[in-house]
């Protein structure tokens, strides 16, 4: 008889996660389908098989993107994504994760959640933002102080190309992060990530008056966005060395806007998170290019291409759960 299989998938819980980090370091990684995200979790697990995670990275998080939400939809990040979109992004990276950890009985990783403005301008509308994320699985959101209307991704210049327009101190403490606050003191396992974009328009020193006030209002993880070069990267480190909010810096491949650091990188500076958000579908992208290239001047893929075969199809049959779709099937047949 085909072994039972127990359905209580387990997943980490972030709030466990940072209270035991340490000094080490998180790394969130940004996933924009349920194939990349079921891929993440089997290879992590694999390396921490292997004991070939290093001992500095505390642990990791799924993270849901709205540029990768919005890419899916083939828009740019300026905008376009509503709630409902990136709520049904979490539940569909939720199922994904789920499933992987009920095929190699590992634990899911905690799933962190992009809400932009937070899709609305009262406090009722983030409320509500937190709760539909926190339903589909979501253990912490990040939220930002660009206006709403115009809002883009943070190494992008504003919608015109002529630069960022955040709302003031008060607005995003009394509008966003106190309601997402309140909301996730009543939860055992949701957190509130405050980003601020206000280096764009008011320069480094705002940013940081932003975030230690955000930070004080109740924000438990800081994120300061598109930091210019190496020096406010390690100024912005120092600045929240003592503080009781974890600082985040995110790293988005071949940006001009941030100077690229590994992980190993940000932890020597002092940083308690790092952000790779959308290298999974920058990757992709170049690989794709070669694939329509090779296919489009009438070439062989297997030929054009290094690459052992049975990590084709085969290979991609197991990680999106063929073989497990295959045992539960057969489970419940008599």
């Amino acid at each position: 008889m085909t072994k039972a299989i127990d359905w209580n998938a387990k997943r980490m819980n972030l709030r466990d996660m940072v209270a035991q980090r340490g000094d080490r370091i998180l790394v969130a990684i940004g996933v924009s389908n349920g194939v990349e995200a079921r891929q993440l979790h089997h290879c992590l697990h694999e390396l921490y098989e292997q004991n070939a995670v290093p001992d500095y990275i505390g642990g990791f998080i799924t993270f849901v993107s709205g540029y990768l939400c919005a890419a899916m939809y083939g828009l740019a990040d300026m905008g376009y994504i509503l709630r409902s979109e990136i709520v049904q992004q979490t539940n569909i990276i939720e199922q994904a994760t789920w499933l992987a950890a009920l095929d190699n009985g590992k634990s899911a990783f905690p799933i962190g959640v992009d809400i932009d403005t937070g899709y609305g301008n009262e406090p009722s509308a983030v409320l509500l933002t937190c709760r539909q994320v926190h339903k589909q699985g979501g253990q912490y959101v990040q939220i930002e102080d660009q206006f709403a209307i115009n809002k883009t991704c943070g190494h992008m210049d504003g919608a015109l190309g002529t630069g960022k327009n955040v709302i003031s101190i008060e607005d995003m403490i009394s509008l966003r992060i106190n309601p997402a606050a309140s909301y996730a003191k009543s939860q055992k396992d949701f957190m509130i990530m405050a980003r601020t974009d206000a280096i764009s328009p008011y320069g480094f020193d705002e940013g940081i008056r932003r975030g230690q006030l955000y930070a004080e209002a109740g924000a438990e993880m800081i994120f300061i966005e598109a930091l210019e070069n190496d020096q406010q990267l390690a100024d912005a480190a120092r600045e929240f060395q003592n503080s009781s909010a974890l600082l985040l810096a995110n790293m988005i491949e071949g940006s001009p806007k941030t100077p690229y650091k590994s992980p190993y990188e940000l932890h020597k500076m002092g940083y308690g998170m790092g952000l790779y958000c959308i290298g999974t579908l920058l990757a992709a992208r170049v690989a794709q290019q070669r694939y329509f290239n090779i296919i489009g001047k009438g070439d062989s893929v297997m030929a054009g291409i290094e690459m052992d075969p049975e990590r084709w199809f085969d290979g991609f049959n197991m990680i999106i759960g063929r073989n497990q779709t295959e045992r539960i099937n057969m489970l419940f047949r008599r």
